[in-house]
């Protein structure tokens, strides 16, 4: 097993120096959540995701399937290597009879959920114990395009206009039709909504809010005018980007430290410095 040692990023002066000319506060770290979310990103417009369950597909209330929040495609990824093409299995949009089913009885199947637009999908041909990773197109579910009323799908229709209706059928019509990103009441969808990083004039923001608060921490009340470095800002829904004061408090770093998802401030010397500098403010106004 090999084992790295990572610098010490909370004393790494080229780093602090530029997080202070971004008006980010010194003791403020990210984590890996935006670039997990990207590499997540990725394999879903990809090769796909498997699920664990078919219960982690959420139908919506127009029949279109949703996994973690967003419409996507579900298929069944393993298939037999002696199966000819009308044997293959059907990729599905929308919670049709045949979903329906296997939510009903729980099936385990793997099946994968996509927003791919190729038309193609990455299937597993087995045969035995030899396994064959090949992009091949599938037909969609008719019983999907007629809960949809794709193009005013029937089951009326000629055995040859219904499978016209297949056979036209593309991808990323259907996510034009349906956006994979669900709008939310404010208007913004995950695809859109701003950015979760300081506004360029943090800094500001940061000084007049703690000057509004009188520089007292909200949640303990020690006075830290006359040490003001102790006192951060600290967004409560932990949105950077909402600034408005109902999303702020002012916090000494204490506080600030022991709020959720603030473990990584425990880290840092620095900060085990100012800790203690602050308790020590504290015990002097009579604050436990």
């Amino acid at each position: 097993m090999i084992s790295f040692k990572l610098p010490n990023f909370f004393n790494n002066a080229s780093l602090n120096t530029l997080k202070d000319r971004m008006g980010i506060d010194m003791h403020t770290y990210g984590d890996f959540g935006d670039s997990q979310y990207q590499g997540a990103r990725v394999q879903i417009e990809s090769i796909g995701v498997e699920i664990e369950s078919i219960l982690d597909i959420t139908p919506l209330d127009d029949y279109t399937l949703t996994f973690k929040g967003e419409r996507v495609v579900l298929y069944i990824r393993d298939v037999n290597d002696w199966a000819d093409k009308e044997k293959l299995p059907k990729f599905h949009v929308a919670h049709c009879s045949t979903l329906q089913s296997m939510f009903g009885h729980g099936k385990k199947r793997r099946y994968v959920a996509s927003q791919n637009e190729s038309d193609t999908f990455h299937l597993n041909f087995i045969n035995g114990k030899s396994v064959r990773k090949i992009e091949h197109s599938l037909n969609i579910c008719k019983n999907c395009l007629e809960i949809l009323r794709w193009n005013d799908y029937s089951k009326s229709w000629s055995y040859d206009k219904k499978n016209q209706c297949v056979s036209h059928f593309q991808i990323k019509d259907f996510f034009s039709k349906y956006p994979k990103a669900l709008i939310g009441k404010d208007g913004y969808s995950n695809k859109n909504s701003p950015l979760n990083q300081y506004a360029s004039n943090w800094s500001q923001i940061s000084h007049q809010y703690k000057s509004s608060q009188k520089w007292i921490c909200e949640q303990c009340n020690v006075n830290l005018i006359n040490n003001k470095r102790l006192l951060h800002t600290h967004h409560i829904n932990s949105q950077k980007n909402e600034n408005n004061y109902s999303n702020l408090m002012a916090l000494c770093v204490y506080c600030h430290a022991h709020q959720p998802m603030h473990e990584h401030m425990h880290n840092s010397p620095d900060m085990s410095k100012d800790v203690k500098e602050v308790l020590d403010v504290r015990k002097r106004q009579g604050i436990n």
